[in-house]
């Protein structure tokens, strides 16, 4: 056998043996990445807003109390958004889309409005 052929089995054999023990060095336990079945991660809904009107469809929801609530926002003007009960107020800036994110911290069925116009673009019902 060559010596060339030697050298290249002795660094793929090292290779493999660092591989190998790196792989071994890894934490076994799970991550805190999982979250439980209420937590679930969940598509986000997408709206447009075009002049102060949603031109997608009303937004409905139910979740549990203690749950976030998300879904995206394009509006063609600044706006901001209005959850009245929880407190939410988020800036929609012109020609931007919006990741809307918020605690649904009290029990009830909560209006969405844009805060210019007035328009109601949809609700948010939270159970305990």
């Amino acid at each position: 056998m060559n010596k060339r052929a030697l050298v290249y089995l002795g660094l793929a054999s090292a290779t493999l043996a660092g591989a190998y023990l790196y792989v071994q060095s890894l934490p076994t336990e799970p991550t805190q990445a999982n979250q439980s079945q209420d937590d679930a991660a969940q598509a986000l809904e997408s709206l447009s807003i075009v002049d102060g009107n949603l031109t997608t469809g009303s937004f409905s929801t139910n979740v549990r109390q203690g749950q976030k609530v998300q879904f995206l926002v394009h509006s063609n003007q600044t706006d901001s958004l209005i959850v009245e009960g929880l407190d939410a107020r988020v800036p929609l800036p012109q020609n931007q889309t919006t990741l809307v994110s918020i605690a649904a911290s009290h029990t009830g069925t909560h209006a969405i409005e844009l805060d210019l116009s007035g328009t109601t673009i949809g609700s948010i019902e939270v159970t305990p």
